[in-house]
């Protein structure tokens, strides 16, 4: 499952699919603890895996899935062999379902059932007692009408021609909201799903069909069987009216599974399958391990994807037409959940505490098939948009170990540390050990552990036995130690004995999770005879100094020049070394560093280099990156160049070039001509992306509002691929307070509305609400204004749908209304998921600092309980008049 892309990150919604390494503000560098809270109350007890009574051999459901009355009914056929003398009773996950009989095959009676609603579990009393030796097959007969684990989506009010769709998401612990089982990643187990489902409909199981039987009431049975033994979490289901798009891979099929009329598009989105195929199972050692891979498109699925085993479920939203392939191509999504089949499928994290062995290992893998189909500075880039990502986690949320049992829920796993660090740290040990040994460590571990449940400790042996080095202080370091080194580095010449003097510095917190670090350091010696890479080796000490002797003084000196340290650099450095790193530099790494740096320096000189490398850089990120530097630098220099970029007859070929340039013209709000070139961008680019970077930079000519909202307007009504322009001129308009952006975000928060730019509508009601508060020269207008905003926002607290609830939870924290904090509460306390709960809990938690930081938060909570009742009538007034659909 990719980060949320499951929610690594809170307000991140899949429906807008980012690369897989994107958790938050583009953050690099040291110091940044001010901003962190523990991950995990000090009181949180460790967590282990619950004792197993038995080894779960084989699960059969026999299950019909009723849309009308959102309900799945049937068997479910559990074989299993006791574990240890004496078991008496039968404890399986179950949550929410109605038991109806349970029965031992050779048993004369019916088994007792007892249910343990706050448990999740359903235990079974056995006639005698029995041992290893015996092998159990227990039916439990049974219905549920699940709120989570298994979904049911269609047509409703506000969006009658939505098709009907059934589908499963059981990461990490839901699929016992359908089916009883061992519902924990210890245990593995083959399986058989027979899903009786309308006769239009299909349905995509894990494993093979083994067949597809019409019933006499016309309903159809399909029937899939998964001879491969897993872990339940990864069993699943997607029932709709499906077209199947094949292609193959070595004679195994591979199939695309999407709503009618969309095959040219799951061509365009899946199309690479048997590549990434082949390509995992060369650098794996171990050939694709299953009777067929499909790729099933779910509507309104609350991830990006998922790595069902055999059979990943995908975003409805990955799929485009050949025109959006550059802006939203979905070779990293079907690439993260294809790595996924071997690492999380075939070898799958024990417990919830190694999730990283799982994710990071998929973002990695993934980030090697870019490697792969395009080239090493591909995975330059997405190693970098890691490393931001997961800086940024721990510079302002928390900082933990990859590898930890402190934790409140499995799903607080799913973060920028187990996806972004842990890939982080397979690419910083591949540097380690190079090439060859890494991936002969690979091969060796997934020879080794193939069809098994792992530990980080196995994983490390089999890198130790694979490449002879000792791993031991790495990996307690960096996977389960916490943080990473944090560098001040500083070089000087000493020309009287021909030397460089190089003064390393580790400046991160010390605490008990987080120490000094010892690892090899490389750096290049720049000069006039070319460069040299040297490897240093750092001790676990605060400081160190290294003497290196050289005929000649250099020009400067890079650090990391391959880009594999986990570590996060300030090296005080001229500009003209800077610049002599950027143009020496052969890996895409140390000119990304480069040209970061010279964003914080400005001057002629580093703005004629930064618009060389926009105009000549090779790769597209160090082009937009060198946009991105001159619009932090905003000289009157630095204008020129970003306008050609973006806009001029030699423009950049590259969407993401032209969209970074566009972008960084919002700095430059005094330049009234830029409107019209923004206008120009925003009405006639190809590109999605350039044409809302184009929307959100007119955002920011506020002396100029006639001028720029003039240009956003006409916009509005005019749809794109996930509504990204829609979206991006909501913003906008709301930044800019035009009036007339009021009633349209009104319109566009309505359920029934456009569902991809609701979040945006929410937050432009948001925005206008509180800078009405604060700007408005007429006081009552202004709290009217607010107040009205509230109201709306607060009658969405019940919407039906899952992303626009967690979107309404940021939009009430903008607004920086204290009588939000109560509904805000409630939802932290009673979303439908961790992921919503936290959204919401991380709403109010900002709501609140903002309040305290602007005046006194006791005394407006005073007054909430005298306004309250007033608005729960407000409300229940609004529902009224809501009541049956978009009014």
């Amino acid at each position: 499952m990719p980060p949320t892309l499951r929610s690594l990150f809170g307000a991140h919604r899949p429906r807008r699919l980012v690369g897989f390494f994107a958790a938050g503000l583009l953050m690099t560098g040291a110091g940044f603890a001010a901003g962190r809270e523990p991950f995990a109350p000090a009181d949180t007890p460790l967590r282990y895996p619950a004792p197993r009574q038995f080894d779960l051999q084989h699960v059969k459901l026999d299950l019909a899935f009723d849309w009308e009355k959102r309900e799945v009914s049937g068997t479910a056929t559990e074989v299993l062999v006791p574990l240890r003398s004496g078991l008496r009773e039968v404890t399986f996950h179950a949550a929410g379902l109605d038991v109806h009989r349970a029965r031992l095959a050779g048993a004369a009676e019916d088994l007792a059932v007892s249910i343990d609603t706050a448990a999740r579990t359903l235990t079974l009393t056995l006639p005698r007692a029995y041992g290893p030796g015996d092998r159990l097959e227990i039916a439990i007969d049974y219905s549920a009408h699940p709120k989570v684990g298994l979904y049911f989506v269609g047509p409703d009010a506000g969006y009658p021609k939505k098709p009907r769709q059934i589908w499963s998401q059981g990461e990490t612990s839901e699929n016992r909201s359908w089916f009883p089982s061992w519902d924990e990643p210890d245990d593995r187990a083959t399986s058989e799903l027979l899903a009786t489902v309308p006769a239009t409909w299909t349905v995509v199981g894990n494993g093979r069909l083994v067949e597809t039987v019409t019933r006499p009431d016309g309903r159809r049975t399909f029937h899939w069987q998964m001879d491969v033994p897993h872990s339940t979490y990864l069993t699943s289901v997607v029932a709709g009216e499906l077209v199947r798009v094949a292609d193959s891979w070595h004679d195994i099929p591979v199939e695309y599974y999407v709503p009618p009329a969309e095959e040219a598009r799951a061509r365009i989105a899946f199309g690479k399958t048997p590549d990434i195929l082949d390509f995992f199972s060369q650098v794996t050692g171990r050939a694709y391990p299953y009777a067929k891979y499909a790729q099933t498109t779910a509507i309104d699925f609350h991830s990006g994807g998922m790595e069902n085993i055999s059979a990943t479920t995908q975003t409805l939203g990955t799929l485009h037409d050949s025109a959006d392939e550059e802006d939203f191509p979905s070779t990293g999504l079907v690439a993260h959940e294809a790595a996924h089949q071997w690492f999380g499928d075939l070898i799958t994290c024990r417990d919830w505490s190694d999730i990283w062995l799982n994710e990071g290992f998929a973002s990695y893998f993934g980030a090697l098939y870019a490697e792969h189909d395009r080239g090493a500075d591909e995975l330059a880039a997405e190693i970098d948009e890691g490393r931001a990502g997961y800086f940024a986690e721990d510079a302002t949320k928390y900082r933990r170990p990859i590898s930890t049992r402190g934790f409140t829920d499995p799903d607080a796993m799913f973060d920028a540390t187990t996806y972004g660090k842990g890939a982080l740290f397979l690419h910083q040990l591949r540097g380690i050990a190079g090439d060859e040994a890494f991936f002969a460590g690979i091969r060796h571990y997934v020879e080794r552990f193939a069809g098994q449940t792992v530990t980080t400790a196995d994983f490390q042996g089999a890198m130790e036995e694979a490449t002879g080095l000792s791993l031991g202080p790495l990996f307690d370091a960096w996977v389960r130690g916490a943080g990473h080194p944090e560098l001040k580095v500083r070089w000087t010449w000493e020309s009287e004995d021909r030397t460089a003097h190089l003064h390393v510095e580790q400046t991160q917190e010390i605490t008990p999770e987080t120490g000094f670090f010892a690892f090899p350091l490389e750096i290049a010696w720049v000069g006039k005879s070319g460069t040299e890479i040297r490897r240093l080796n750092v001790e676990p000490r605060q400081a160190q100094d290294f003497v290196l002797p050289r005929e000649e003084r250099p020009d400067t000196i890079v650090i990391d020049p391959n880009g594999w340290l986990l570590a996060s650099v300030d090296f005080d450095k001229p500009a003209s070394e800077w610049i002599a790193q950027l143009a020496a530099a052969e890996r895409l790494a140390p000119k990304l560093e480069a040209v970061r740096a010279l964003a914080k320096l400005g001057g002629p000189e580093t703005v004629a280099a930064l618009a060389e490398t926009l105009r000549v850089g090779r790769h597209r990120a160090l082009r937009a990156e060198a946009a991105t530097a001159l619009g932090e630098i905003a000289s009157p220099g630095a204008l020129p160049p970003l306008v050609a970029a973006a806009t001029g007859e030699k423009r950049d070929r590259e969407n993401q070039v032209r969209a970074a340039a566009a972008e960084a013209l919002a700095k430059f709000p005094g330049h009234a001509e830029l409107i019209a070139k923004l206008a120009a961008l925003l009405g006639g680019d190809p590109s999605i992306k350039v044409r809302a970077a184009a929307a959100e930079s007119l955002g920011a000519f506020e002396d100029h509002k006639a001028e720029a909202a003039a240009a956003l307007l006409p916009v509005l009504d005019k749809s794109s691929h996930r509504e990204v322009v829609r979206g991006a001129v909501l913003g906008a308009l709301a930044q800019l307070g035009e009036p007339r952006a009021w009633q349209k975000a009104i319109r566009f928060a309505a359920y029934g509305a456009p569902a991809d730019s609701r979040g945006e509508a929410f937050d432009a009601i948001a925005v206008l609400g509180r800078t009405a508060a604060e700007t408005s020269g007429d006081a009552a207008f202004g709290a009217k204004r607010k107040g009205e905003a509230l109201r709306l926002l607060l009658g969405y607290l019940d919407d039906p749908d899952y992303f626009g609830r967690g979107d309404l939870y940021g939009a009430l924290a903008e607004l920086g209304d204290e009588r939000a904090l109560a509904a805000l509460d409630r939802a932290a306390a009673n979303g439908v998921d961790f992921f919503e709960r936290r959204r919401a809990s991380r709403s109010a938690k900002k709501l609140r600092e903002t309040l305290e930081s602007s005046g006194d938060l006791a005394g407006r909570l005073g007054r909430l309980e005298e306004e309250s009742a007033k608005l729960r009538r407000e409300l229940d007034a609004l529902r009224a008049e809501r009541e049956g659909g978009v009014q």
